[in-house]
């Protein structure tokens, strides 16, 4: 979710002094558009139920999302207008998301019925209220699921996930903040006040953090609102 979640039009967004880089723009998104295609290989890639093909599966993992940690960046180095595919930055995330939750069908490491149910259900729930907080709720089980699995099974490579997480989470811990915030504004109201009385400060935006969002345009003021789905990284 480097660039976006949601579908908040950012393309009237003021551009900073200096120039639109269009190279920059077109490598971010290559960057964003490999997590798509490396989605859709990991979901036909021939997988079995050993430690080895595990640990594989996360380190494919790893390095597709490591370019999730620097395509925002770089699109807002180029100072242009969000693109197509930037605009759907969180559909190609969830696209990753499900194909190694097929990986993990596909080697016995969890239900294939399981998965094809909770799709179901989250495709169901998305049409009645398409917010962006049913997208990270799709994608947090079976992003859970891999580094669990790799712990219980004493896959080595869990060390490295454990390491990388830790890393892009304080790398980043400004914008997980920020997803917190509109992850937990998706939710129905009384839900999200209950969330808000306890959510501790240090895991809240402070207001300059969330003034250096609007600054940059990374963020329409209204993808905050509950009803809008948008949010911009």
């Amino acid at each position: 979710m480097g660039e976006r979640l949601g579908n908040t039009a950012t393309s009237g967004a003021p551009v900073q002094q200096g120039g639109p880089l269009m190279w920059a723009r077109a490598l971010a998104d290559l960057l964003t558009l490999s997590r798509l295609i490396g989605g859709v290989a990991i979901a036909l890639i021939p997988w079995e139920k050993t430690i080895s093909s595990l640990g594989k599966l996360i380190k494919y993992n790893l390095l597709l999302w490591s370019t999730d940690a620097v395509d925002g960046r770089i699109a807002r180095h180029s100072q242009t207008p969000a693109s197509w595919i930037g605009e759907r930055d969180v559909l190609v995330d969830s696209a990753l998301t499900l194909g190694t939750g097929v990986a993990l069908a596909r080697s016995g490491y969890i239900p294939g019925k399981l998965l094809l149910a909770w799709l179901g259900a989250m495709l169901v729930l998305y049409a009645v209220r398409p917010v962006t907080t049913l997208v990270l709720t799709f994608m947090f089980p079976l992003q859970l699921s891999l580094p669990v699995l790799a712990f219980v099974h004493g896959c080595p490579e869990i060390r490295l996930y454990i390491a990388w997480v830790a890393l892009i989470a304080f790398v980043s811990r400004k914008r997980l903040k920020y997803v917190i915030e509109v992850f937990i504004n998706g939710l129905p109201d009384r839900l999200s006040e209950w969330v808000w009385s306890w959510l501790p400060d240090w895991l809240r935006l402070t207001p300059e953090e969330r003034g250096s969002f609007e600054e940059s345009s990374i963020v329409d003021t209204g993808s905050l609102q509950t009803e809008d789905s948008g949010l911009s990284l």
